[in-house]
């Protein structure tokens, strides 16, 4: 086999793979996700978003389309001197939870994006908001079965697969979804 049919093959492959990552995006979460954002939209709340690596990006795409439709959104990823800051006089495990318990009231949310769902800084950002009793609406895009992350969110996608590439793919098809329902 040819080198360019061999690369066409394997992409071919992924490109199924990458496909069945958006199949497997379960609907009736999406769209409870959605109608608790309503909420929050209707209570002029604000809604925090973090996420690292990939999902730092898809963080900041989910914030941009928030603020589309008439959202107060902050994605805590984006203040890169408080990020460097905390990591440093701290620890890189507090950068979101330390941004996020100062600026959160009463009735805000949090969304957490991860592929893996067990990451420190996300973890602790979780455990941050329900420990505030500031009555958080906790959400989450999640891969790897959910993770440990799951057990704080009160809503979430999660994806059952492990690998970050398809996951990602089908949290930033859900930030487009979830765009079209919150018009």
């Amino acid at each position: 086999m040819s080198s360019v049919a061999s690369e066409l093959s394997m992409l071919r492959e992924r490109l199924i793979e990458y496909s069945r990552a958006l199949f497997l995006i379960d609907a009736e979460s999406l769209l409870l996700m959605a109608e608790k954002l309503r909420l929050i939209r209707t209570r002029k709340n604000t809604v925090y978003i973090a996420g690292n690596g990939g999902s730092c990006a898809n963080a900041a795409h989910l914030t941009l389309h928030l603020r589309e439709v008439n959202f107060r959104a902050v994605d805590l990823t984006a203040d890169s001197a408080c990020l460097t800051a905390i990591a440093n006089d701290y620890s890189y495990a507090e950068v979101f939870s330390r941004l996020f318990e100062f600026q959160a009231v009463f009735g805000d949310a949090l969304i957490v994006i991860s592929g893996s769902s067990r990451s420190p800084n996300i973890l602790s950002v979780l455990q941050k908001a329900e420990s505030l009793q500031r009555d958080i609406s906790i959400l989450g895009l999640l891969g790897s079965r959910g993770g440990e992350a799951l057990q704080y969110c009160q809503s979430a996608v999660v994806l059952e697969m492990t690998e970050y590439g398809p996951v990602e793919v089908a949290h930033d098809a859900c930030i487009h979804l979830l765009k079209e329902l919150l018009p």
